[in-house]
């Protein structure tokens, strides 16, 4: 079984109502090899157009 991750994510956009997502060992192993900041800014930008 896999977590949440950067590659599953869009996955998720077929579920509808989502409130909150918990990716946090995901975003922090990205962060090792990005930097915090770009994560984040990585994982907002294909979060981008969900909608509820």
């Amino acid at each position: 079984m896999a977590g949440l991750n950067y590659e599953n994510l869009s996955a998720l956009w077929r579920v509808p109502h989502l409130v909150e997502l918990n990716i946090g060992h995901s975003i922090v192993s990205h962060a090792v090899f990005t930097g915090l900041d770009a994560a984040v800014r990585d994982l907002l930008a294909m979060m981008r157009g969900y909608s509820k």
